[in-house]
């Protein structure tokens, strides 16, 4: 019994000398690596900055609007016998959007050579302030190690300015005598009897002539939106007219659905609507009007709103038809 006991207690005890040793060969390799980096970062001075609009501008900090393009600059020294490598067109640059970018000549001197990159950048969120910081890849003994740059950020300008609470308001309370014209009991007695009228009427007929109403008015609004919103669909169109034709498509669905469309951004309405289709074409409309990269997506894009509102419409008539 002694020995069956012992056996089982020693099992645990061989778990924990397993952790132990492998604890103890691992901790080198981290600190091997560690300090391996460490030593190639002191050899490497590595900078990214965003670039100012006008190259003589000094101005400090960077602002741009939505959708405009932006330059960031990554420079990085190091000796000539060091392998490097920069991010291209397939990393992730968040929150920006890669658009392209220039390569320049290696420049070596002094057994030190210099490497630069400029990439052209372009964001469409609205937060006001947004950051970015890029790695370069050393290649040493077939690893990789990644090395970042200083995070640099820009100011993000508003689209919408909003008018100061200080402004006042010029009052005019001067006085102007009016003669009496108007024979105050008729008006009282006939608008009486039309109140009167009005009343029975409702009291009658009223939910239809409401329903009739509600109906006639939608159907007039839906003819004016189609109208106006066909011409973006026919002709050839800049951003200017995109936004144009999305500011239509945001005020009918804000009147058809009492939903709040002018004021949200195109991210907001994907939060608040879960469509794919619809969040594709928010999208594309928004590179056309903030990026400027008009191509043949703005018209399908276009087309996919025109039919999500007619869907709205007979939405919005079945379900005051059936109230």
């Amino acid at each position: 019994m002694r020995y069956f006991g012992a056996r089982n207690m020693s099992l645990p005890f061989h778990i924990v000398l397993v952790c132990i040793l492998a604890w103890v060969c691992l901790c080198p390799a981290k600190a091997q690596n560690t300090a391996q980096q460490q030593a190639i970062q002191r050899q490497i001075t590595l900078k990214g900055s965003f670039l100012p609009a006008q190259p003589d501008a000094k101005a400090k900090p960077i602002s741009v609007k939505v959708g405009e393009y932006i330059d960031y600059e990554l420079v990085v020294k190091y000796p000539e016998n060091m392998e490097l490598r920069f991010p291209d067109s397939s990393y992730n640059y968040a929150p920006f959007e890669f658009i392209k970018k220039r390569y320049f000549p290696t420049v070596t001197k002094d057994k030190i050579s210099t490497d630069s990159t400029i990439y052209q950048l372009a964001t469409y969120q609205t937060d006001s302030i947004q950051s970015l910081t890029l790695p370069i890849y050393v290649l040493t003994n077939g690893d990789t190690t990644l090395i970042y740059t200083n995070t640099d950020s820009v100011i993000i300008k508003p689209l919408i300015v909003t008018l100061s609470d200080t402004v006042k308001l010029i009052s005019n309370t001067n006085y102007n005598a009016v003669e009496r014209l108007i024979n105050y009991p008729y008006i009282i007695i006939g608008v009486g009897i039309l109140v009167v009228l009005a009343l029975a009427l409702y009291l009658i007929f009223g939910e239809r002539i409401r329903k009739a109403y509600y109906l006639s008015r939608l159907k007039r609004n839906h003819e004016r939106f189609a109208t106006q919103f066909e011409k973006y669909l026919q002709n050839t169109l800049d951003n200017k007219q995109t936004e144009k034709g999305l500011g239509i498509w945001k005020s009918y669905l804000e009147n058809l659905q009492d939903i709040p469309y002018t004021t949200y951004t195109s991210k907001e309405i994907e939060e608040k609507i879960h469509d794919k289709d619809l969040t594709l074409s928010l999208r594309h409309l928004d590179r056309a009007i903030y990026g400027n990269m008009i191509d043949e997506s703005i018209k399908p894009a276009l087309n996919f709103l025109f039919q999500y509102a007619q869907k709205a419409y007979q939405l919005k008539i079945e379900e005051v038809k059936n109230a």
